[in-house]
């Protein structure tokens, strides 16, 4: 993992300065346009604005539809829509869409699954996309926190071209770096960040395990796959699993070679920080218990040695080097201290 990160930090490293726009250039009858949609609930229109702000300062800004989808319980959303659309309506994107989620659908529960499920279908609708265009439209979601360099979208296209435009065959991630006032926050914010960028680099895309909160794929795979689940809360695993199984194949997870910035998942004070932990520990420890379900019940649709291949890997990424594996140090370093005796030194220095 350490080994595969490092090869894709020097890929990050190297592109830091090249211009993808020029990769954009001649694209022929059939150019690449993109969908950005951004999922909101009580997020400040501040908050909501910078994100925004990142993706109407694209090289390839007019190539862009963005659509910002509200939930219908969230407060003032007519007046954040307003805001919104008074502040970007002149910016360059190709259209603005704005979406409001109905609350109480029936075998849907409220969150980002359902909300960008609606918000994308209506924006296909809006657009009136025929099948034919569908794979020369990419798709990306993110969330209120996400901050995207200039050359995004550009770089997103230019790897898009470079591999034939792989509609139905490969999803497409960034690396996320959690550093939002990075250094303002406290020690274990900053550590979790820089570890969860680290397994990005080296495990969840070189492995093609699965992509996280920001990432792109044609529409033509988001329409075969029938969209977004709207029963569950991980869009990004979800969309994965249920794509396999229309696909009949294993896909294939491609490094955008830009980063792109997202809020840490944190607390201003340790009080705060504390509560923040266990919150997002309990979303992430029921959303991976829904997503094993959701493969476990999906895997008789996908071919066998793809379910069996990706299955094994997301055992061994979540269930053993995530849950296990962080068990294991504790209590072997406890039964080495207190259980066992006669140790050499040797043996407690290694273990």
């Amino acid at each position: 993992i350490a080994i595969l990160a490092l090869k894709n930090a020097i890929i990050l490293y190297v592109n830091r300065s090249r211009d993808f726009t020029k990769d954009c250039a001649g694209q022929g009858q059939k150019p690449i346009r993109h969908i950005v949609a951004i999922s909101c609930y009580k997020e400040p229109v501040d908050l909501i604005a910078r994100s925004v702000e990142t993706l109407a300062d694209q090289t390839e800004v007019h190539r862009i539809t963005m659509v910002i989808s509200f939930e219908e319980r969230t407060p003032d959303k007519e007046k954040k829509c307003e805001i919104l659309r008074e502040k970007f309506q002149n910016c360059g994107f190709e259209r603005i869409i704005f979406t409001i989620h109905p609350y109480g659908v029936c075998d849907e529960i409220p969150g980002k699954c359902s909300n960008s499920n609606y918000g994308l279908r209506t924006a296909v609708k809006e657009m009136a996309i025929t099948e034919d265009e569908m794979d020369n439209i990419l798709v990306t979601g993110c969330d209120a926190d996400s901050k995207f360099p200039k050359q995004y979208i550009a770089a997103l296209t230019s790897k898009y071209l470079k591999e034939n435009r792989p509609g139905l065959t490969t999803i497409y991630q960034p690396p996320l770096f959690y550093n939002w006032k990075l250094d303002s926050l406290s020690f274990v914010t900053r550590v979790t960040g820089l570890l969860r960028s680290f397994l990005m680099l080296g495990a969840l895309i070189p492995f093609n395990i699965n992509t996280m909160s920001i990432f792109s794929f044609s529409l033509s795979l988001a329409k075969k796959g029938d969209f977004v689940h709207p029963g569950y809360q991980m869009d990004d695993i979800i969309c994965l699993i249920r794509w396999m199984g229309v696909t009949q194949r294993r896909l294939k997870i491609s490094l955008v070679p830009v980063p792109v910035l997202s809020g840490p998942t944190s607390g201003e004070t340790i009080e705060k920080e504390i509560i923040e932990w266990a919150r997002q520990a309990r979303r992430w420890t029921i959303g991976a218990a829904e997503v094993f379900h959701y493969f476990i019940v999906k895997s008789k649709r996908i071919p066998t040695m793809a379910a069996f291949s990706w299955g094994t890997a997301f055992l061994i990424y979540y269930g053993v080097l995530l849950c296990t594996g962080g068990l294991f140090g504790l209590t072997s370093m406890l039964s080495m201290n207190y259980l066992v005796k006669d140790v050499p030194l040797v043996i407690s220095y290694i273990m």
